[in-house]
């Protein structure tokens, strides 16, 4: 399989386009920044309401009956911030994704319209992938490690096409391990995770460059080497009647 018409996957062209679009990404993990802030403040607030509902339980009881109380009533709090979070912190490796797809690259409020438009397609997509990969640590870790090595496949299917997610999901699998480029989009996942690891050791400010590069760099290897890519109608016609 040779190089499609995306650019050569190289550090200096994620580069260029984090540059034209600096903006959209800093928007997007200020935004995730907000959305934990928040939910630190929400919690810190039902815990206060945990402890003045209980203050009449006996002293032997009351630590524990406290934090039943606070973790139930932060449940949902706790989901929603998890749902939302993710959404939008997926849109780092998705705009790229759609970039790389159509030539345009969505804005910030773009970004946000496009989970507007279908936002049960891209949370249950989201939960597939979180259980797979849960599911895979515990039981064995190594289909977990899968299951993340093949998520920004996964991403570029689920937001560059129609195709249903659980198709898309299995489709994955052999995107990677029939791809002779398969081993060089692993390497790079570990390099970038072992460079955003470094990063984070200062002062955590470098991260705003560094993961969206990194998502960039990754979904411009997977465009550069047709990994992941929109299927055929074809193949979309035969995947609808599973």
């Amino acid at each position: 399989m040779g190089l499609s018409s995306a650019p050569k996957p190289t550090l200096q062209s994620a580069w260029n386009l984090f540059v034209v679009h600096w903006r959209t990404y800093l928007a997007l993990q200020l935004t995730v920044l907000a959305l934990a802030l928040v939910s630190v403040a929400v919690s810190l607030l039902i815990t206060v309401i945990a402890v003045a509902v209980t203050a009449g339980v006996s002293a032997d009881l009351r630590e524990s009956v406290t934090q039943l109380v606070s973790s139930l009533l932060n449940l949902p709090f706790s989901i929603l911030y998890q749902v939302v979070a993710g959404l939008i912190g997926v849109l780092l490796s998705a705009l790229p994704a759609l970039w790389f797809a159509t030539g345009h690259h969505p804005s910030y409020r773009q970004g946000l319209a496009l989970l507007r438009a279908n936002p049960r397609r891209y949370v249950l997509a989201g939960l597939l992938v979180s259980v797979s990969a849960g599911l895979g640590i515990l039981l064995c870790v190594i289909p977990g490690l899968i299951v993340m090595a093949l998520t920004p496949i996964y991403v570029r299917r689920v937001f560059t096409s129609e195709e249903p997610i659980w198709p898309a999901f299995r489709t994955c699998f052999n995107d990677l391990f029939s791809s002779p480029h398969s081993w060089g989009l692993v390497g790079y996942e570990l390099l970038s995770a072992l460079l955003i690891a470094i990063s984070a050791l200062f002062c955590l400010l470098p991260l705003l460059v560094t993961v969206p590069l990194a998502a960039i760099f990754i979904q411009q290897y997977l465009a550069a080497w047709e990994i992941g890519g929109p299927p055929s109608p074809t193949d979309e016609a035969s995947t609808a009647l599973l």
